[in-house]
């Protein structure tokens, strides 16, 4: 049976993995009713047209010339454009999901989209349900570290998060060919999206692996280290932290995501809470969670709640996303369920808003040239800048407390570093001159929009190329390269 199913096409099977309620049954009747009408236009629209019985298919397309075109003297009529053609549409996602629709949309847009689009199934659940996501941005052969904004979801059908994503997830992967901002913003950024890392909150109880009278599982957003307490203490939260195949992949998942600095979330409304005793917050990344909330801020939506806001007991995969890896979490705020089912187009508008503003202002170092200068036969002064373009700083606080490593760092090719120097701005002079130089070169962390100046002297002989390249854990890369005269 499983043979069978794997063999038919991904999108003839997302119409029955869909679930849909008795309450919505008028409205998804009507809706499939115009959505299989206008399928019948576009096939009967791309459908070709029957050759006469004995044409060549080629004369068919050739076109005449332009003599024989003129009649009477009149001239030959330009041919019309060719039309574009429509861009594909994809398969209706429609508000709530269970588990097996959610993972076949995501196959079936790796499978549509390869170029842009590829899966990746991080392990299987309690149930034996795919633990899956999606990594959108520009595959390379080589590819380059580029800033990760991860989008993700692990409550059940109340959640309409799993669902906004796919939306926006389908939207981009089939804008990537034709929309040059589309493109240019996956040439600097990835966007991951885990819709379901605890899938079986979202399976149908026959595949969820429960059995009656089963001692209940330890709860997924109780079951990380971050403010774990004790079985006994809080119940839900199992044994051990991590005990679960789904919260171990899941935080194996985070600890390897490489280039995440912010993960964005979906909470039900409720009043905001302080975070549990013993979490650490700095006053710099309380900071940033402000400026980070106030430029999403969307006209109409709720505010984005931050993760100190959402007064958790610990635990949860948002807690150990910060506290242990110092990735900043924000959270979008649920309509109410009524509201879900009268139309959950208004939410997965604003949720594709501020996911495509929040790519930009992800941290991003950006490296250029400023000055090159032969001191001496051998000898050069190399002036660069460095600068974060995004509004996230190149590391949090908390994450450098964890971990010093996570600076900038300078690395040379093609030369020898001999000393260094430094400017605070464009117009100061070069001070703090230096001969004591290891490699790598240390930038340090950048805040939001900062930039520095660096003076590098350097030893090379002529028509050598130099490469300066910078690179940070969070904000990606950038190189110079500079051929000495």
């Amino acid at each position: 049976m499983r043979d069978r199913l794997l063999s038919v096409p991904v999108f003839a099977l997302l119409a029955a993995l869909v679930p849909t309620s008795s309450a919505q049954e008028p409205r998804d009747t009507e809706a499939k009713r115009h959505e299989e009408k206008a399928q019948a236009v576009e096939v009967e629209r791309q459908e070709p047209v029957p050759l006469p019985e004995g044409q060549d298919p080629a004369q068919e397309t050739q076109a005449p010339p332009a003599a024989e075109a003129e009649v009477a003297g009149s001239p030959a009529v330009a041919p019309a454009p060719a039309e574009e053609p429509p861009r594909r549409s994809h398969p209706t996602v429609a508000w709530p999901l269970d588990a097996a629709a959610i993972g076949m949309h995501m196959h079936g847009i790796a499978e549509t989209y390869p170029t842009v689009a590829a899966l990746e199934v991080l392990d299987r659940s309690q149930g034996g349900l795919e633990i899956l996501a999606l990594r959108l941005g520009l595959r390379e052969e080589l590819p380059l570290e580029r800033p990760v904004l991860l989008l993700v979801d692990v409550q059940g059908t109340s959640s309409a998060g799993p669902e906004a994503m796919l939306e926006l997830a389908w939207e981009l992967a089939g804008k990537f060919e034709s929309d040059a901002r589309v493109r240019a913003l996956f040439s600097r950024t990835t966007l991951v999206i885990a819709p379901a890392l605890d899938p079986d909150a979202r399976a149908r109880p026959a595949a969820s692996g429960a059995s009656e009278g089963a001692p209940p599982a330890p709860r997924f957003e109780r079951n990380f280290p971050s403010g774990w307490q004790p079985e006994a203490v809080r119940p839900g939260s199992g044994r051990v932290p991590l005990s679960q195949p789904e919260t171990l992949a899941a935080a194996r998942f985070l600890a390897n995501l490489k280039g995440c600095a912010v993960v964005l979330g979906f909470t039900a409304a409720a009043p905001r809470g302080d975070p549990y005793p013993g979490a650490e917050l700095p006053q710099a990344d309380r900071e940033v969670f402000a400026k980070l909330g106030a430029a999403l801020e969307l006209e109409g939506a709720s505010p984005l709640v931050p993760w100190f806001e959402l007064g958790s007991p610990g635990g949860s995969l948002f807690d150990f996303a910060y506290q242990a890896r110092g990735i900043y979490p924000l959270f979008f705020v649920l309509p109410a369920e009524d509201e879900l089912a009268a139309s959950d187009a208004p939410f997965r508008a604003q949720v594709a808003a501020r996911v495509e503003r929040c790519l930009t202002l992800l941290p991003r170092v950006e490296l250029t040239q400023e000055g090159l200068e032969r001191l001496a036969s051998d000898t050069w002064q190399l002036d660069v800048r460095i600068q974060n373009v995004g509004i996230v700083p190149t590391s949090s606080a908390l994450a450098h407390q964890r971990d010093p490593r996570a600076d900038v760092v300078l690395r040379l090719e093609g030369a020898k570093l001999v000393a260094t120097a430094k400017k605070p701005d464009s117009n100061a002079p070069y001070t703090d001159a230096s001969f004591q130089v290891r490699a790598p070169l240390s930038g340090g962390t950048l805040s939001g929009g900062e930039g520095r100046w660096l003076r590098l002297f350097l030893e090379a002989d002529s028509g050598v190329e130099v490469r300066v390249l910078a690179s940070s854990l969070w904000a990606g890369s950038s190189a110079v390269a500079v051929t000495l005269p």
